[in-house]
């Protein structure tokens, strides 16, 4: 697995790389094989911002969120990204009990 991690108008500090990677690290469960993960983290005003990219062999799942925390659109992308994985796996686990 291959984290990126990108900061646009704020400094990069331990704390905040060690929370997405503990949250990327929970996504592993919806994945097998290989992933890259791209994480953007950026200031604009007052709004913290998180975009990230999830890229496998056969996939491509994006999530971002806007929040007044950085910590908030963190868990905030993550959750949006869960989401969009188990309704991936149930579509895929009905598709096989269908047939």
């Amino acid at each position: 697995m291959e984290i990126k991690i990108s900061y646009r108008h704020l400094e990069s500090t331990p704390s905040i790389d060690e929370k997405i990677n503990k949250k990327v690290t929970k996504l592993k469960k919806f994945f097998s094989g290989k992933m890259a993960v791209e994480w953007i983290c950026s200031v604009e005003g007052d709004n913290h911002h998180s975009v990230v990219t999830v890229v496998g062999d056969h996939f491509t799942y994006h999530a971002s969120s806007v929040e007044d925390s950085l910590y908030k659109t963190i868990d905030g992308a993550v959750s949006k990204l869960e989401r969009q994985l188990e309704k991936k796996s149930s579509q895929i686990k009905e598709k096989i009990h269908k047939n």
